[in-house]
């Protein structure tokens, strides 16, 4: 007999259950078999049960296809063990018969000509499609294998040619035989099945359960959110549009229903189809409806539409929460729960789970705030491997990633961030940083060598490979960096004990790389498996935590067996498998364990607890969209009872209302990080939401929360509801100057410096003008900011690198002063990797060796004389030391080969005011310059003698002491540009150099900027002080400098 159980409430159905077990015990040998939808499922049960009767054992949970191909092997004789008609079987045969036969399938020519992979996914695909029409189009298999494939059709003929040999059988091929032996062999099933909280099962499935309820007692506890019939009701939107097009009325009954409901609709009708019995029990529970929340799901069990009602302002049995980031969501999650366990004390960590759409996007995050949190709560994370076995399972996808890759630089130095690796090898986070700057510095981007990037499509060339990158650091330990040998560059900057921190990097690296043929070769699983070992055991040793990895060998070593498949594996295809295995996990990890259970949103993970919440509910997200393929039939004629993943996830939003008992509350990212633009949530939160409105007006004030970008911001620390922090850090920052606004740079001085900073260096004074306020940070707060990546180039050079132009120009000009070929510098260049692989390199190469023979026609080489001289100046409060180069014949004589900017500038000025205080006569600049096309041009000048430049030195120097204790309104590039414009210029244009022009950054957008003025402008703020320093400083300059004829000057 089939009995249907049905109620609102999981725990209703599980009381039953465990009662049944009670007054109808089986015997004490016989195992009740219970069929849930995951094994998460049958731990609550069984937890359920042994509250009710004192204990729950002899129970085995069993998933819907395993207790059915059970039953046919107990009845039928010669069944194997697994199904061979299962996707994860099916697929290594069909991908067998791609890989052998290809002229067979000439429909599928575009798929196989990908080859190896393309084989290999093509036969995922179809297996699971086939898969579907065996539970979902029965009859289409039926109708193949009465014709025996014959016929045009390429499915049938590939079905046929996979399972028509007689020992590959399949339930649907054994279903008549399966029933013609029910009555003979019902000894050998079961005395009853349990099915708690299925949501789905096919209709041939639900009709064979009828045929063996006639033998044996099928239970069916079944989760319905109404207790009227609802079969008929249909969404608002499509009430609209069957109502236009039939011109019939339908009902609607409750909206969310209608519109969530549509799976369990199928389901339900299904079922009472079936032959059940007219004995059903029903365990509705109506509760006092004294809550938003209860109102909903009082709204939803009576199926009626929203009626406006008023709840008190401190109702929040429904939240729902905007914020910035996923980070955000959990930091203001773990505030709410605090908020919650202190106004509730009987609440505990175990009555509350979290779930998400996406549990490994969201683990990290989860793990950072509550693992580390100022008031820890217990808590647990299933669906995701925790500690160090997580951290071995991530390092050997990096690994099974790694053949097919590229071998680029970042994808293997990936591998040293895993901290097992370092403790294996010995080394430290330090010496890790070292051999990144040892790879940045031999310019290492991507391949092995020559012959693999040739492979890889790459230009057959050395540079920036890995192997001449490693000779170069090898060479560097024994040899001066100076010239070529055997065509390889030395690199001359590893000496001592570095040697042996660079011997483990090579032993890691020569295992790595050595991984790079393996997407060329095959072979068989327990080959792989030696290989991968071997390379596990050399950056982790021998360890228990690669368990969980060995055993994804073993499932899949199984699966081959019983498909009977014995080729040898290509490395793509043993790639995508394992992974597979890799990927999957116990679903009962983790989840109810210790305190609160964060785990993913997945079919009939809805138990029910005090407080349920969702992160994570984003456009695009949730529900997921479903994408068939073009030779899936099912997706041009959707029957009922299909399984849809958008109706399976509208169904799970559902459930979650229904099964929360107190609290519900989502949150989802609903602002942009850039620009605080509004995101729009997932459409079921904004069908909640319109659902809410049309019960309580007031909803955006009581019930949606939008969230400030980062937890120390103000209404936070003031309590000013609904945002509050339990932070006592951020707390603290209320009462103290940790939170502090801009004005804070613009109205304080810092004590002076110590009376020693007086004595100032030439260097020092230059570096400040230069970068005042990063100078100032720098020197009172040991801040140093700048524009370091620690992250490598994973691409070859399509273009100089900043400032690699005049360092060409500079090495180019040495070797036309000595009269050497400018050939070797471009094959030092190119050893060194600075330039872009053939032709364009040489074309840059060719543009600047044109350019810098110019300069070197123009000026010719620098006077062989200069000579150095060291100063000391005392002026009224400083002393300026440091030294002056470059003098020949009281003269400061320059060549220079970068383009002269106001970094230039600044340096030759300071230099040249002490020139002229020590006595001295003009500066002579040879340089070159962009014109207004930004094209290269040669620009010779002249600084004349100073009188005033004692007194000149001194105001600087004061300039220097002030901007010591405040940072100094002086922004050096925009005051170069301003001081220097010409007439036609407009000041506008000029200052487009703090805004920024298209790609061009505006020198705002400097990091010690943006922390000084963050959103102000202080060209505006400061406009009177920073027009007096940019005249101050730039004006004399500017008075002094005259330019050159285009000769060079006979000085």
């Amino acid at each position: 007999m089939l009995y249907l159980h049905q109620s609102n409430q999981l725990e209703r159905l599980a009381h039953h259950f465990a009662a049944l077990q009670r007054i109808d015990p089986l015997p004490p040998f016989q195992d009740e078999v219970v069929v849930v939808q995951n094994s998460g499922m049958g731990r609550w049960l069984s937890l359920q049960a042994a509250k009710v009767n004192g204990i729950a054992a002899n129970a085995r949970y069993l998933f819907p296809a395993e207790i059915m191909w059970e039953m046919l092997r107990a009845v039928l004789e010669n069944v194997p063990e697994r199904d061979p008609g299962a996707a994860p079987l099916l697929r290594w045969r069909l991908f067998k018969e791609f890989v052998n036969a290809p002229e067979q399938w000439t429909e599928l020519s575009s798929y196989l000509a990908t080859g190896i992979d393309g084989a290999w996914q093509l036969a995922n695909q179809i297996a699971k499609v086939f898969d579907a029409y065996l539970f979902f189009r029965p009859e289409w298999i039926r109708e193949w294998e009465d014709n025996e494939g014959s016929g045009v059709d390429w499915q049938a003929r590939l079905w046929w040619q996979m399972m028509g040999a007689p020992n590959l059988t399949h339930w649907v091929r054994l279903q008549n035989q399966f029933k013609a032996q029910l009555a003979l062999h019902r000894d050998k099933l079961p005395k009853r099945i349990c099915y708690f909280s299925v949501p789905i099962l096919s209709p041939g499935y639900v009709e064979l359960l009828g045929e063996i309820a006639q033998y044996i007692d099928i239970h069916i506890y079944l989760m319905n959110p109404s207790e009227e019939y609802w079969s008929d009701i249909v969404s608002e939107k499509r009430k609209y549009k069957r109502e236009l097009a039939e011109q019939e009325h339908v009902e609607v009954g409750n909206p969310l229903l209608a519109s969530w409901g549509r799976q369990g609709q199928d389901f339900m009708d299904l079922l009472l189809n079936a032959n059940a019995s007219d004995d059903e029990t029903s365990l509705f529970v109506s509760e006092a409806e004294n809550s938003l929340l209860k109102y909903i799901q009082a709204d939803i069990l009576h199926l009626r539409m929203p009626s406006p009602h008023t709840f008190p302002l401190t109702d929040d049995s429904i939240r729902i929460h905007s914020c910035h980031s996923p980070m955000r969501e959990v930091e203001v999650l773990y505030d709410q729960l605090l908020a919650l366990f202190e106004c509730q004390p009987d609440l505990t960590p175990a009555d509350v789970v979290v779930m998400t759409p996406d549990i490994d996007k969201y683990a990290p995050y989860l793990e950072a705030v509550f693992a580390n949190a100022e008031y820890p709560l217990p808590f647990s994370i299933a669906d995701s491997h925790a500690g160090k076995a997580q951290s071995l399972l991530n390092l050997c996808e990096q690994l099974l990633a790694l053949p097919q890759g590229r071998c680029e630089v970042e994808s293997i130095l990936a591998v040293l961030e895993f901290e097992e690796v370092r403790t294996h090898l010995g080394m430290d986070e330090n010496q890790t940083l070292q051999c990144r700057e040892w790879i940045r510095a031999a310019n290492i981007r991507w391949g092995v060598d020559s012959e693999a990037r040739a492979q890889l499509g790459g230009a057959a060339t050395p540079e920036h490979t890995w192997r001449y990158g490693l000779d170069r650091l090898l060479l560097g330990y024994m040899l001066p960096g100076d010239d070529l040998f055997a065509d390889v560059l030395p690199y001359e900057h590893i000496e001592g004990s570095q040697a042996e921190v660079l011997g483990e990097l090579l032993q890691v690296l020569d295992v790595l790389l050595a991984m790079s043929q393996w997407q060329y070769e095959s072979l068989s699983l327990a080959d792989w498996r030696a290989r991968l070992t071997a390379v596990l055991v050399c950056l982790v040793g021998e360890t228990a935590a690669l368990q969980p990895i060995w055993a994804a060998f073993d499932k899949l070593k199984l699966a081959l067996q019983h498909a009977a498949f014995d080729e040898l594996l290509a490395w793509p295809v043993l790639q995508n498998a394992l992974s597979e295995h890799l990927e999957q996990r116990s679903e009962s990890d983790g989840f109810l364990g210790r305190g609160i259970t964060f785990c993913a949103l997945m079919p009939m993970r809805t138990v029910p607890f005090r407080f349920v919440a969702i992160i994570g509910m984003n456009d695009g997200i949730f529900p997921r969209r479903d994408v068939y393929a073009s030779f899936n039939r099912m997706a041009y004629s959707i029957h009922k009872g299909d399984r849809i993943k958008r109706n399976e996830d509208r169904y799970l939003f559902l459930e979650s209302l229904l099964s929360a008992r107190q609290w519900f509350y989502l949150s989802y990212v609903g602002q942009s990080l850039h620009d605080n633009a509004v995101l729009p949530p997932s459409v079921l939160v904004s069908e909640l939401q319109d659902y809410i409105a049309r019960i309580h007006p007031d909803f955006s004030r009581q019930h949606f929360i939008q969230h400030r970008l980062q937890a120390f911001s103000k209404p936070y620390l003031q309590a000013d509801a609904p945002f509050f922090t339990y932070s006592a850090h951020l707390a603290e920052t209320q009462n103290t100057q940790y939170y502090c606004p801009v004005e804070f740079w613009q109205n304080n001085v810092l004590p002076e410096p110590e009376q020693p900073s007086r004595k100032v260096n030439l260097q020092q004074l230059i570096r400040f003008f230069q970068q005042p306020a990063r100078l100032f940070l720098n020197e009172r707060f040991q801040l140093k900011l700048g524009e370091q990546n620690y992250e490598l180039p994973n691409r070859e050079p399509f273009d100089l690198a900043r400032f690699q132009d005049g360092e060409i120009r500079g090495r180019i000009y040495q070797a036309l002063i000595r009269d050497k070929s400018p050939t070797q510098v471009l094959s030092l260049l190119r050893a060194e990797g600075h330039l872009p692989h053939g032709e364009l390199g040489d074309l840059l190469f060719k543009q600047e060796l044109q350019n810098t023979e110019r300069f070197y026609q123009q000026y010719g080489a620098p006077p062989s004389q200069g000579r150095k001289q060291a100063f000391h100046l005392a002026l009224e409060d400083f002393e300026l030391v440091g030294e002056l180069d470059k003098i020949v014949n009281q003269q400061r004589v320059l060549y220079e080969l970068n383009y002269l900017s106001y970094w230039q500038w600044l340096d030759i000025w300071l230099k040249h005011l002490v020139l002229s205080a020590l006595g001295h006569e003009s500066t002579i600049i040879y340089g070159i310059e962009k014109d207004e096309d930004r094209q290269f041009t040669l620009a010779g000048y002249q600084l004349a003698p100073y009188a005033d430049a004692l007194n000149q030195l001194q105001q600087l120097l004061q300039l220097y002491w002030q901007g010591l204790q405040a940072p100094l309104p002086f922004f050096p590039k925009t005051g170069f540009n301003l001081a220097s414009r010409k007439k036609e210029q407009t000041v506008e244009k000029v200052m487009s150099t703090w805004e920024g022009k298209g790609q061009f950054k505006g020198e705002k957008n400097q990091a010690e900027y943006v922390l000084f003025y963050h959103d102000t402008n202080p060209l505006i703020d400061f406009k009177q002080d920073f027009t007096a320093l940019t005249t101050t400083i730039y004006q004399p300059l500017m008075t002094c400098r005259s330019a050159l004829a285009n000769k060079k000057s006979e000085s």
